[in-house]
């Protein structure tokens, strides 16, 4: 037994602390609850005017713009050239591809020339853009627009999108990754708004794990949910990310975020801002981050926005370790995100972004993780010491169980109504029972992994992009026989 002043004393505190994580999840599922509806109703809105006549239209106006596609590379052999392929598939008018082998020492370049005939040339850059490593040769494919830069790597990604840049043409910019796959109409989706809408200066698309998709020359072709767990998990939390996500921060005017797999911006919008600051490990929400603070700051109409439909495939990782590595550094890179955006926080002259979006980053994705790990330690000391009923406990723990499997089940059922790639019974089969095992398998190691990270950034470990091993892309013949 205890003191009892002590105990009294532990008890009152431990109650106060008990109220304050309880408005803290009532809040944070408040805000999630708003964010989901409005995501419902931008998604609802954007079905009811887009249409295939729409893009038809679109790809015959000699009005639409030209779109160079920046491809950075660093040890993607595997998936590079199914990614070029897929890249001159598109149904655009106006493509120019431009892929960068980031110091790539298993034979990236090689497997790229091997696939395309190309010619070396001497191509000088167009845009003035820094870039740390040194360009060693640039070869031009010789039956299509498209370059293939070989350069040293400085350990990020980054600059190996600015060294791109240099060389991008066109009025708007794509970015993808080198392991990933457009679906042939995602440019003509993703640029839609620019032409709607000349205020808009970025756009982003929807991104999906390629890993159980099949391809059938370089179009996917049939997606079925990996039988991996950990590959399952990362579905789901696309899903959650993409359809919930970004699409409630879109229709708020606050997205922080257009993924680096799949966005398009305005040129000369990127050549004004520097290109990407290839000191984050967080440069494609930094570089949405630097828009907006431009914009606001001139006193500029803009729109940054989200489009449901558009499709990107990419690899994911497909092991625990891996997924640990990438997780640490994404929590490091938005620690480091929002530190360098603090002035913009609370602030009413950057709008959504800085009176909502940031301070919900700051105090839900970059806080929460800790936050959740405190309130389950202190869960568990309150039981021990008899001063919360273990009953009231385990309440609590199932509650948010099945707040959680009712968010991963909003995301399915919102897939379904939204763009519904993964129709099989087996692969909702799958997601339905991987959003029942999520909370119990993962939320505890992802909480430690994103507190590592945010340790990181606290204290400004140095860091750079991890290597990812690629398996690369299941691809069938027209057959039906493996190609």
């Amino acid at each position: 037994m205890i003191p009892a002043e002590l105990a009294a004393w532990l008890a009152a505190s431990l109650v106060v602390v008990t109220i304050a994580f309880g408005i803290y999840f009532a809040l944070y599922q408040l805000l999630y609850v708003t964010i989901v509806i409005r995501a419902i109703g931008a998604i609802a809105d954007e079905r009811r005017w887009a249409s295939d006549e729409l893009l038809s239209g679109t790809f015959a106006s000699p009005l639409t713009p030209g779109v160079s596609v920046l491809v950075p590379a660093h040890n993607e052999s595997a998936g590079s050239v199914a990614c070029v392929e897929s890249l001159l598939r598109l149904q655009y008018p106006q493509v120019q591809i431009i892929v960068v082998d980031d110091g790539s020492t298993d034979g990236t370049s090689e497997v790229l020339r091997a696939a395309f005939p190309m010619t070396p040339t001497d191509e000088e850059p167009i845009s003035p853009v820094p870039v740390g490593g040194v360009i060693e040769s640039i070869h031009r494919f010789d039956h299509h627009d498209a370059l293939l830069i070989r350069k040293s790597s400085v350990g990020r990604r980054a600059d190996a999108v600015n060294a791109a840049l240099q060389f991008a043409r066109h009025e708007l910019v794509c970015m993808i990754d080198g392991d990933s796959i457009l679906s042939p109409t995602a440019l003509l989706r993703v640029v839609q708004p620019f032409i709607d809408d000349p205020t808009v200066v970025a756009s982003g698309g929807i991104v999906r794990p390629a890993n159980g998709a099949v391809l059938i020359e370089a179009e996917v072709d049939r997606v079925e949910v990996p039988s991996r767990l950990i590959e399952r998990i990362q579905v789901l939390e696309y899903l959650r990310a993409f359809l919930v996500g970004r699409a409630g921060w879109s229709a708020i005017k606050g997205l922080l975020i257009i993924s680096g797999a799949f966005g398009v911006f305005r040129r000369d919008t990127l050549v004004q801002l520097g290109g990407l600051d290839a000191e984050s490990l967080a440069e494609d929400a930094e570089l949405v981050v630097a828009a907006h603070r431009h914009h606001r700051t001139e006193r500029e109409p803009y729109r940054i926005v989200f489009v449901a439909d558009p499709v990107c495939w990419t690899e994911v990782p497909a092991t625990w370790s891996a997924v640990s590595r990438q997780r640490k550094r994404w929590s490091q890179g938005l620690g480091e995100l929002l530190r360098g955006a603090r002035d913009m926080m609370l602030r009413p002259r950057y709008g959504a972004l800085g009176m909502v979006t940031l301070p919900y980053f700051w105090l839900f994705e970059q806080w929460g993780a800790p936050l959740v790990i405190v309130a389950m330690v202190l869960a568990a000391l309150s039981g021990a010491l008899g001063l919360i009923p273990w009953i009231a406990i385990g309440l609590a723990l199932v509650v948010s169980y099945f707040v959680a499997v009712a968010t991963s089940l909003l995301a399915i059922a919102i897939e379904l109504g939204a763009t519904p790639d993964y129709r099989t019974g087996r692969s909702m089969r799958r997601l339905i029972l991987t959003a029942f095992l999520e909370p119990i398998l993962f939320y505890l190691p992802h909480a430690l992994w994103r507190m590592i990270g945010l340790i990181r950034a606290i204290r400004s470990t140095p860091s750079e992009w991890g290597v990812q091993q690629r398996s690369g892309f299941v691809q069938r013949a027209t057959t039906g026989q493996a190609a």
